[in-house]
């Protein structure tokens, strides 16, 4: 019954991180800048 227990507690632990950085990373990302490039060397 404990390990049966822990691992339901491991699993949900699990899934709520997975989610949390999930989150974290699409909130992180912006908008790509549509600019041109200057300044990038020679041809």
């Amino acid at each position: 019954m404990r390990i049966a227990v822990a691992t339901l507690a491991g699993i949900v632990l699990a899934l709520l991180t997975s989610f949390g950085i999930v989150r974290v990373v699409t909130t992180a990302q912006q908008d790509p800048v549509v600019k041109p490039l200057y300044n990038y060397g020679t041809r």
